[in-house]
């Protein structure tokens, strides 16, 4: 089976929010792809619209009633009309209009339909829309039970037209759960995956282990070495674990943050998607949710799909 099954795609009816259909509409064919040969349920696209009226004429039960009718039906012949313009090949395309707080009600529709992967627009770090990076994006991706992908509105090319995946790794098994998904989208897009581990974090050494024989930056120097073999040891055995010729793995050693040579190195590479693990919603790891995982979906020009890994 594949790891996206069910993939859902929230909509408010701007451009901005509709900038995630095509990447989705590709990960839904790319799971299909994958899972043509293993005889199951289909892979499903969900359209979802959340409507809600204005709080201010709730006290009209009547009113209430006849807008929320208005707003079901107008939400109802717009998600009509954008699956209708979808090629959407072996993909089943659904479409639902909930009712309540944006936020709130994709979390909820994912935890109660078995959503394996919201795809979200989002305006990053400039630009305006509905849904402000902060708001609804922020708050599903804290609080979704699932995987989330963030399509930047800003990206200069559309995903996958480079054909490259990053999947950084810290030599965590929290880490590697982006593996699967990153591979399976590989696979069924026809991408390169590139894995990569960025050494820029290393703690201070004190200075009082220099001896005679050794000086504080040739011991600096040796540590550096050896971290790096190590970090080449693991990918090479992570690579050679992979199912994939199109794979290559990469060390970066560097200064200052890892979150920002991540994404400098992102941007260098020209990468169309970065997979990457994160602890959700509970949960301990090198990469803390907050840490290096929130600095890259705010400041990487490329989408990025965040693994849960609960």
């Amino acid at each position: 089976m594949a790891p996206f099954q069910t993939i859902l795609v929230p909509l408010d009816g701007s451009p901005l929010a509709e900038r995630a259909i095509a990447p989705a509409m590709r990960i839904a064919r790319a799971m299909a792809k994958v899972s043509a040969d293993a005889p199951g349920e289909p892979v499903r696209l969900v359209l979802l619209r959340a409507v809600s009226p204005t709080v201010l004429v709730a006290a009209d039960p009547m009113l209430y009633e006849e807008l929320g009718r208005m707003s079901q039906e107008e939400a109802l012949s717009y998600l009509h009309s954008t699956r209708d313009t979808l090629e959407a090949g072996d993909v089943v395309v659904d479409v639902q209009v909930v009712n309540g707080a944006p936020a709130d009600a994709i979390v909820h529709y994912s935890e109660t339909h078995d959503v394996d992967l919201i795809v979200i627009s989002s305006h990053g770090r400039t630009g305006g829309s509905r849904w402000v990076y902060g708001s609804v994006a922020e708050k599903v991706l804290h609080h979704a039970p699932c995987a989330v992908a963030v399509i930047r509105s800003q990206a200069e090319v559309e995903m996958f037209e480079k054909r490259t995946i990053l999947v950084p790794l810290d030599g965590s098994p929290l880490a590697e759960r982006a593996l699967e998904p990153a591979l399976a989208i590989a696979q069924g897009v026809g991408c390169d995956i590139m894995l990569a581990r960025f050494l820029t974090s290393a703690e201070p050494v004190p200075e009082g282990l220099a001896t005679p024989d050794r000086s504080y930056e040739e011991y600096l120097a040796t540590a550096a070495e050896m971290e790096r073999a190590e970090a080449e040891t693991y990918l090479q055995h992570v690579y050679a674990s992979l199912p994939t010729g199109h794979a290559f793995f990469d060390v970066i050693v560097g200064k200052g943050d890892v979150a920002d040579a991540l994404v400098d190195y992102a941007a260098r590479h020209h990468v169309d998607l970065i997979v990457m693990s994160s602890h959700g919603r509970s949960g301990v790891s090198r990469w803390l949710y907050g840490s290096v995982a929130e600095k890259v979906l705010r400041g990487a020009h490329c989408a990025t799909l965040i693994v849960r890994g609960q």
